[in-house]
């Protein structure tokens, strides 16, 4: 039989070269694709900044692992794809007065979207990612025919899980993608690459946002943003301004730094008011909320809505954030009304909120099989 073709999107680090290896050792073709991404380059300068996901480093070090593999390599030049879908989106969403997650947003519209066709042009039969996540393939319990229904999972590792990241895939996505490294905690990729002398097996980790490799947000934005620019005024919940600040694309919701207010306690940023450009201020137990509404939904799983007639469904407000119980309003379309049990901390309009259905995690034992199914992802959407 003709063995199935995976292109493989290998950034240069030790998950993408541990699931590029993973996959040829099941028996796979596999192809390995460096995606070449938008970079900085600040106006009447020679600087550029790299873009840590597409740097030289990283390109020479995915090379080296393909060379290793014996696999074909090849690199993509995807700057204005990437540019307009996530670059653009950021900047815009900063001046609505909002905080996006660019990752969300680069895994739909980039590698879901212009990374897939280009697979699909290869006449590859799957595409894969050094994500942390599981697909499984099940009989839809909503039809007759039992038709296939592909479920996304929790990782075995759920310190390193990134299914926050993978709410927008549909089953069209599902059907394509392979996660291989979601069956294994980051220590088993390390000592896989280790003992299979993958060059990557010791190299960092990136950290931040791959287009702005300082981390300086800030300034970034104000190289690039039109609005919410201009100094205004810094108030209390009751009208007392105590202060001025700096533009309110410098600001999100629960921050602390960059306030400039004196006095005995520390004041968190409550609002954004982009109608009087005032930045409303308050105290950490202002931060906590019980409701959120959220539009741009996407439910991985049939839309029946039977599914969340369940008392307990999870909700994640941020990537790193506790899974906390709520339930849905989804009477009103193309939105949903979200009440957690417990109040939230800094619920952030431009962050996703990703729903889950709790179930348990079998306890991690040898072999990979063996390491329970995590719990499911229904879908997400965006706080607003």
């Amino acid at each position: 039989m003709k063995k199935k073709r995976v292109i493989v999107a290998m950034s240069g680090g030790v998950d993408s070269s541990v699931a590029a290896a993973l996959l040829k050792k099941q028996g796979y073709e596999v192809i390995g694709i460096f995606m070449k991404l938008w970079a900085d380059k600040v106006a009447n300068t020679d600087l550029v900044k790299e873009n840590i996901c597409c740097s030289v480093e990283a390109a020479t070090a995915a090379r080296a692992v393909a060379h290793k593999l014996e696999i074909p390599f090849y690199v993509v030049n995807l700057e204005k794809e990437f540019k307009k879908a996530v670059v653009d989106y950021y900047v815009k969403e900063y001046e609505e007065g909002r905080t996006p997650n660019p990752c969300v947003i680069c895994n739909r519209d980039i590698k879901g979207e212009v990374l897939m066709r280009k697979a699909l042009e290869m006449e590859a039969d799957f595409l894969a990612t050094g994500h942390y996540a599981r697909i499984r393939e099940v009989k839809s319990q909503y039809s007759k025919a039992k038709l296939t229904e592909y479920k996304l999972l929790t990782a075995v590792d759920e310190n390193k899980d990134q299914t926050y990241f993978l709410w927008t895939l549909t089953q069209k996505h599902l059907a394509k993608l392979l996660f291989p490294v979601g069956e294994y905690t980051k220590p088993d990729v390390r000592k896989m690459a280790a003992k299979m002398h993958l060059p990557t097996a010791e190299r960092k980790e990136s950290q931040g946002i791959c287009f702005i490799p300082d981390r300086d947000v800030c300034a970034f934005l104000h190289r690039y943003a039109k609005k919410l620019t201009k100094p205004g005024p810094i108030m209390d919940k009751t009208g007392k301004r105590l202060g001025i600040h700096s533009g309110l694309i410098n600001y999100t919701i629960g921050q602390r730094e960059r306030l400039n207010i004196g006095g005995p306690r520390a004041y968190y940023v409550l609002k954004l008011n982009k109608r009087n450009n005032s930045l409303i201020v308050g105290n950490d137990g202002d931060l906590y909320k019980t409701k959120l509404i959220a539009e741009s939904l996407n439910w991985i799983t049939p839309k029946n809505k039977d599914q969340f007639k369940i008392s307990k469904i999870g909700g994640r407000i941020r990537y790193g954030h506790t899974v906390a119980e709520c339930k849905l309003d989804c009477s009103h379309r193309n939105r949903v009304k979200v009440t957690f049990d417990v109040p939230q901390r800094a619920i952030t309009p431009g962050q996703s909120i990703v729903f889950y259905l709790p179930r348990p995690v079998s306890r991690i034992t040898e072999g990979a099989k063996s390491r329970g199914d995590g719990k499911e992802v229904l879908g997400g959407g965006i706080i607003n």
